[in-house]
């Protein structure tokens, strides 16, 4: 039986995503990503803690080669917001046969793209510690956590793709229970490798990450082929094992300009730290902005990215289904709601910030700069959250190029010289910085609301 016979066999009921109320659609492809969020969150404070018990060198090591490994990840991001936003059009369009051979190439795309980033990885590893000035003693234990977490790579670039796979049919349940096995096996091998019964030290961290990783993939693909899209993992003489460029293309084509954006965010994080070395006291501008983050990321960021990954979804299946009104009306329901929550929030983080900062750190420095990352930063969270769940509507349409432009000038080219004028010649301290930040954080939301409002991006081809 050919690809297309299966496909004509296969027959979907009507679900929340296409029918019925898209409140119900955005809550039930949002909460179990906020789930999986949190997840994430233990599992690297996991590490985090570990790092701890060992000292403050692996911790130093950890945190550098944490960066290192981001880089590295990105065509993880790339292939994972490709399958998302081709995966869920053809599902939605009722188009299975496509829909399945999407979801097989994006597989084995996940497998060559993850092998060449295992690769770059160790190849630039050490070369990269040493430009970044890292320390002899740091720049060691960094390689011997990131020798073995590199190879964690492959398995995880499978995985996020699978996952984008499962989100993109309106499956985000089984996502968020294979992520909890991930995270449950990384938590318990952190604590084996490293501190007892097996005493490894640093390594440890990155042989967890590799072990729980793979678990995790082979669970996936397991589970995967279960499913309506399971005939994606046949293979036989009529379905070899073959990876297309033209879908390689076609999917890069939309998840480079994604991943680009989370690149260019931690570019920019990279030169502030910068900014914040020209100032009279730069350690308690550094303490402060990671306080500030470490605030944002607890009450705000999971919040918010849940809820773009399942708007992401609910776009594509109805644009695919010509159902372009009520993406739309997805995409303005679930942004206000979230600037409803970032109102909140940034409430909370204004009125309560000495409070907040007080609890972070007794220096009395970083107190003051952490109330006022909090309180500056704060009045822009609504903002924030308008912005990015319309990027995720956008990217749900394989709209990605001019997001990522806008992203680029207004968090790099608008905020860092803002931040650097008002820090560094105007000796504004890091209140400067505060500024930039806000200020890019609305100038990118009034410009996102206009690109979505323009529309283009409903016309969009995957």
């Amino acid at each position: 039986m050919t690809l297309t016979e299966e496909s004509e066999k296969l027959t979907v009921a009507p679900d929340a995503i296409l029918e019925g109320s898209t409140w119900s659609a955005i809550w039930e492809m949002s909460w179990p990503m906020l789930v999986n969020a949190m997840a994430v969150s233990i599992a690297c404070f996991a590490d985090v803690y570990v790092c701890g018990q060992l000292g403050a060198n692996e911790q130093a090591a950890v945190g550098l080669g944490g960066q290192i490994w981001f880089f590295m990840i990105v065509m993880a991001i790339a292939i994972a917001t490709g399958a998302n936003a081709i995966v869920s059009r053809y599902w939605g369009a009722r188009e299975f046969d496509t829909a399945i051979e999407a979801s097989r190439q994006c597989i084995l795309s996940a497998f060559l793209f993850g092998a060449v980033s295992v690769a770059t990885g160790l190849t630039l590893c050490r070369p990269v510690m040493n430009l970044l000035g890292a320390a002899p003693e740091v720049a060691r234990l960094g390689w011997e956590y990131l020798q073995y977490s590199f190879y964690s790579l492959l398995p995880l670039t499978v995985l996020w793709v699978c996952h984008s796979i499962f989100r993109a049919k309106g499956d985000a349940r089984t996502p968020m229970l294979l992520m909890g096995v991930l995270m449950g096996l990384v938590i318990a091998f952190d604590y084996g490798f490293c501190l007892w019964p097996l005493h490894i030290g640093i390594a440890g961290i990155g042989i967890s990450w590799v072990l729980a990783g793979a678990v995790a993939t082979l669970l996936s693909l397991f589970v995967l082929r279960s499913t309506e899209l399971g005939s994606c993992l046949e293979v036989s003489a009529a379905r070899p094992l073959h990876l297309s460029w033209s879908w390689s293309w076609r999917i890069l084509k939309i998840g480079i300009p994604a991943c680009l954006q989370d690149v260019a965010w931690v570019a920019g994080n990279f030169v502030l730290f910068a900014i914040f070395a020209q100032t009279s006291d730069p350690t308690s501008c550094q303490a402060s902005w990671a306080i500030g983050l470490r605030i944002e990321d607890a009450l705000a960021s999971m919040p918010m990215f849940a809820c773009s990954l399942g708007v992401a979804t609910i776009v594509g299946q109805n644009l695919g289904a010509k159902r372009p009104d009520r993406a739309v009306r997805t995409g303005w329901q679930a942004s206000g709601v979230v600037a409803l929550y970032m109102s909140l929030v940034g409430s909370l983080m204004f009125f309560g910030a000495y409070p907040i900062a007080h609890l972070m750190s007794t220096n009395d420095h970083v107190v003051e700069y952490a109330a006022q990352y909090l309180q500056i930063v704060g009045l822009s969270e609504p903002f924030q959250g308008v912005w990015l769940i319309l990027f995720g509507a956008m990217e749900g349409a394989g709209y990605t190029r001019w997001p990522m432009v806008l992203a680029a000038v207004c968090l790099l080219g608008m905020r860092l010289p803002l931040a650097w004028f008002l820090t560094v010649p105007m000796k504004m301290g890091p209140a400067g910085t505060w500024i930039s930040i806000c200020a890019s954080f609305v100038v990118l939301s009034l410009f996102t609301v206009f690109l979505f409002v323009r529309g283009s991006w409903k016309n969009n081809s995957v």
